[in-house]
């Protein structure tokens, strides 16, 4: 029995061989075109993006010093210096952003300059913050008992055995 199993899958993984390595050829052929359509279509959206987040950089930045005067403001100055630290990276990643799409803009790369589409970007206005103004539980510690955990030792297991 164990022999006529033997001989089934050997004619199996015959007859497989061909049919997957045809499988692969049709794959790499699918994938290729796949990449040949999507490759266009990805820079559109890359471009298109890159000018959005131009458009929203000016935006970004009032908005985050709004937020950033309302946590100062709530917080009664104990953070400005860390407020005062995402302010500045956030104003310069936006700054960079806006940068990078006037450049993209002025080169006459972006598909979608005569699209008609709006240049206006609006902001909705920042909810103020409600910290939590109370101060941290404190930590507590603990100590092992150096009888009870050896750093050498391993674990005891436990394995249930499967009743008969």
């Amino acid at each position: 029995m164990l022999d006529k199993l033997k001989k089934i899958a050997d004619q199996a993984k015959e007859k497989a061989g061909p049919l997957a390595e045809q499988a692969k050829e049709r794959a790499t052929v699918l994938a290729a075109e796949a990449r040949e359509k999507a490759g266009p279509l990805a820079e559109q959206a890359k471009e298109r993006a890159t000018e959005l987040a131009g458009k929203a950089a000016p935006a970004v930045s009032q908005g985050i010093d709004k937020a950033a005067d309302s946590l100062d403001k709530a917080t009664k100055g104990r953070y400005s210096g860390q407020i005062d630290k995402v302010q500045g990276v956030v104003h310069d990643t936006a700054q960079k952003v806006g940068d990078k799409a006037a450049t993209t803009t002025s080169a006459g790369t972006s598909p979608t300059a005569d699209s008609g589409a709006s240049d206006t970007v609006t902001v909705d206005p920042v909810a103020p913050v409600q910290p939590d103004l109370r101060p941290p539980a404190p930590t507590s510690t603990f100590e092992v008992d150096p009888d009870l955990a050896s750093p050498g030792a391993a674990p005891e297991t436990h394995q249930d055995k499967p009743s008969i």
